[in-house]
């Protein structure tokens, strides 16, 4: 019985099934759409979408700036930890810019070291945090869509194809 077991094995063991993720993670954040089966497309959903949240959230330095210089403490404790929160305010309320700016940057910094700790190349972490996820700034979610392709002619696996949302 599996009572507890998150997440789908697709009938690979552990490091095997680690690595297809992140290859289709980053084929998906490359091509910015995949054509691979329906399971494989919605075990790999969730954390695509959390990788895009966080490139959005805390990728983006000046903007975590601008908001500390604003006060807005509502909206960084929604973007940001309670104590990145509260330290980059009393740093904008103290008049340390300088400070700020390395703190800000930093955790934009930090973000892009947990993303690219699943997507090893360099080069589409930098397209997710610089052209991916400013998209979706005002976006609250749902990144991601998939649509039915029809069944696969060989095995008959339903084949989707997972793409990211077109922000208007």
């Amino acid at each position: 019985m599996r009572h507890r077991v998150a997440g789908r094995s697709l009938g690979r063991d552990t490091n095997h099934r680690k690595m297809l993720r992140r290859n289709l993670i980053t084929d998906l954040f490359r091509h910015e759409h995949i054509k691979t089966t329906e399971a494989k497309a919605k075990a790999i959903r969730g954390q695509a979408e959390k990788f895009i949240t966080l490139a959005r959230n805390r990728g983006d330095a000046e903007r975590l700036v601008e908001l500390a210089e604003d006060q807005e403490e509502q909206e960084l404790r929604q973007l940001l930890t309670d104590g990145q929160a509260a330290r980059l305010l009393s740093l904008s309320e103290a008049k340390e810019t300088e400070q700020m700016e390395d703190l800000a940057l930093a955790i934009a910094a930090h973000a892009q070291r947990l993303v690219a700790r699943d997507i090893t190349d360099r080069a589409v972490v930098n397209k997710l945090f610089h052209v991916i996820a400013p998209r979706y700034v005002s976006r609250p979610g749902g990144y991601t869509r998939i649509t039915r392709l029809g069944a696969r002619r060989g095995d008959a696996a339903q084949m989707v194809m997972l793409s990211l949302v077109e922000e208007d």
